[in-house]
This record gives C-alpha cells, structure tokens and sequence, in this order.
C-alpha cells in the first residue's frame, strides 16, 4: 500500500475504534502512569501519518494541521467520555496535542534533511 492517505485515514479511524473499547476491557497494563505517554506517542505517530500523506498539499500547512490534530484530540476525548467505563480528561488532549506538534514538526525535520 503506497496510498499515505488511506494510511492516515485509517490511523484515524483506528484511534477511534481504540477508544471505543470499555473501560472495563481495556488491559490493565493501560494505566493512568503510561496514559498521557501512551497518548503522546499515539498522536506523534498521528502527526507523522498526517504530513507524509498532506505534504504536497500546499493548501494545508503545518500550523493548520496541529490544529485539526488538536481538535481531532478532542473530538476523540469527547467520543470516549460517551463509552461506558471510560472518561475524558483536558490533560489527554494536551499529552495528543503535544504529541501531534511533535510528530509533524520531526516529519517536517526528517523529509527537508533527508529527501
């Protein structure tokens, strides 16, 4: 698959389904010490998949991008508040939006150094 769109669109939709799962059903290695981590990571890799797939585009820049990447954060925070056993926190928003900034920016960094 060489299409980075679908990735990216995928991606997304794979967050979604993520935190769609019940709080009861999500492992227990999951917990509230590696949570903003693991939302850090989840959105650096959403930033990379978003310039990779958005990087030709001259219509969508980067601040734009960060942007969307936040209010994606939220809408995904306000998704998982309406799943039974989970809930939404500000602080997850930030660790996504951090982690979007993140991940396109080091994108930005990689593709004008090296390709």
């Amino acid at each position: 698959m060489k299409n980075p769109k679908l990735h990216f669109f995928l991606y997304l939709l794979l967050i979604l389904i993520l935190s769609s799962i019940p709080g009861n059903s999500v492992p227990s290695i999951v917990s509230l010490t590696w949570d903003k981590l693991i939302h850090f990571f989840e959105y650096a890799i959403l930033g990379f998949f978003g310039y990779r797939a958005f990087l030709h585009n001259n219509e969508l820049n980067i601040y734009l991008f960060c942007f969307m990447g936040i209010l994606f954060g939220c809408f995904d925070e306000l998704w998982q508040s309406m799943i039974p056993g989970r809930f939404s926190s500000h602080y997850d928003v930030i660790a996504d939006g951090i982690g979007v900034i993140f991940g396109t920016y080091a994108s930005n960094y990689f593709y004008k150094k090296y390709l």
